[in-house]
């Protein structure tokens, strides 16, 4: 049992890649060191005591991501449907002024010819 530099870039590529900076450290320190005895037992317990923190704290801000992603569609589909009603408000005031100025249109041809008549009549 002695130093193993071969062992300890391992076992820090290793510790990277499953706990993050500190499993890197932990990994590196545990190759480096080699053998089954308590130590390297104890700091390869610490090393998944802080791989699984890691895990733990990169799951969390997923989730708080995923929450945050949740509430932005929910206010754009709110505001999708609020620009849809309006619109619906908009097309049924502009069906309603067409059709009021197609009936003065219509009004206006019935008092020109009611007009015409009445002269008609006094001529």
């Amino acid at each position: 049992m002695g130093f193993n530099p071969l062992s300890m870039v391992v076992g820090a590529a290793t510790g990277f890649l499953t706990g993050g900076p500190i499993g890197a450290a932990i990994g590196g320190t545990t190759g480096a060191i080699g053998g089954t005895n308590g130590l390297t037992s104890a700091v390869g317990n610490l090393g998944n005591a802080a791989s699984g923190a890691w895990q733990s704290s990169i799951l969390a801000m997923q989730d708080a991501q995923n929450e945050q992603n949740a509430l932005y569609s929910l206010q754009v589909n709110a505001q999708a449907s609020q620009f849809n009603n309006m619109m619906d408000e908009k097309s049924e005031m502009m069906r309603e002024s067409n059709t009021l100025r197609d009936v003065a249109l219509e009004q206006k041809k019935a008092d020109t010819q009611v007009t015409k008549k009445f002269i008609e009549s006094i001529g």
